[in-house]
Parts: C-alpha cells; sequence; structure tokens
C-alpha cells in the first residue's frame, strides 16, 4: 500500500499565461527545496551582456550588470551558516546515491538538519555526524528500514 499524503510534487512546474505558451509549456524554474542551501531560489545574473530581446547592452549598462553580479556573488556567499548548509547538502546528495533514498526522506532529512542548525545544535559537532543522525531519524519517521549500520557504512563517520 502506498500513502500519497506525505510525498512532496517534484514534477516540473508548467504556466501557461497565453494560448503560445500553452503550446511551447514554458518552463517557470526548478522547484524550490529543502535539500539546498538557498531553497532553490538564488538569482541567476548572464554573462552575455544582452537583454530580453537578444540587443547588445551599451557600455553603462555592462558596467552596472557587472557590478550586480559581483555583489549577487557576494551575497550567495556570506555567512558561515551558508557554508555549512552548502558542505552539508552536498554531503546530503552522495549519502542519497549510495543510500538509494526517496525524495520524500532526502527532504525530511534536510528539513531536520536545517532545524538543528537553526537551534545551534551543529555548532562543534561533525557535519557527517549530524546529516548520518538526521537521515537515520527521517527514516524512521516515514517507516523506511533503515539501520545505523547502513547509514554508517557508507558515511564518513565510524
Amino acid at each position: 500500500m502506498v500513502f500519497f499524503d506525505k510525498i512532496q510534487e517534484t514534477r516540473k512546474e508548467w504556466r501557461a499565461f497565453n494560448a503560445e505558451d500553452l503550446k511551447d509549456n514554458i518552463r517557470t524554474g526548478m522547484p524550490t527545496s529543502l535539500a539546498r542551501h538557498d531553497m532553490g531560489l538564488s538569482t541567476v545574473i548572464g554573462r552575455n551582456n544582452m537583454d530580453a530581446a537578444g540587443q547588445t547592452l551599451d557600455a553603462s549598462m555592462c558596467s552596472r550588470m557587472g557590478r550586480l553580479r559581483t555583489w549577487d556573488f557576494r551575497a550567495q556567499d556570506s555567512g558561515s551558516g551558508d557554508r555549512n548548509l552548502r558542505q552539508a547538502f552536498s554531503e546530503l546528495f552522495r549519502l542519497k546515491d549510495k543510500l538509494g533514498l526517496s525524495d520524500a526522506i532526502f527532504e525530511k532529512t534536510a528539513y531536520i538538519y536545517r532545524k538543528a542548525h537553526r537551534r545551534g545544535l551543529v555548532r562543534g559537532r561533525s557535519t557527517s555526524g549530524i546529516l548520518s543522525a538526521a537521515i537515520y531519524i527521517a527514516c524512521r519517521e516515514l517507516e523506511t528500514p533503515k539501520t545505523l549500520k547502513d547509514i554508517l557504512a557508507v558515511s564518513t563517520i565510524t
């Protein structure tokens, strides 16, 4: 029996605002995820110095876009908390593949880790240790048969 009440929607988001968009299936962007340090809401400023119509930008606008790119990069890379989450979630992606975790467990683990991080429980402890514990808790809550030995076999901790 499969329960669908705890499964998160992972399909692409399609939105159409007129008949042409409906034919083209224009995508609005990647779905948000707790397993990304910025929850998938970061901005991306392209390097091609062209506007939406494909016209080349003038020199003053190119200079302004360069400054915006610099500040965007600095804003995304600021804070040690962000750095910790970035490291933890890259480790979580690795563990997900090795353990064969479902997307629901993956998101639940990210939620548990974020909660521990917000409460200051991660400070002074290894990221791998807290992440392994979060995976174990998520597996127990979602009734997935994973033991501590299974998790430790693929983790970097002893």
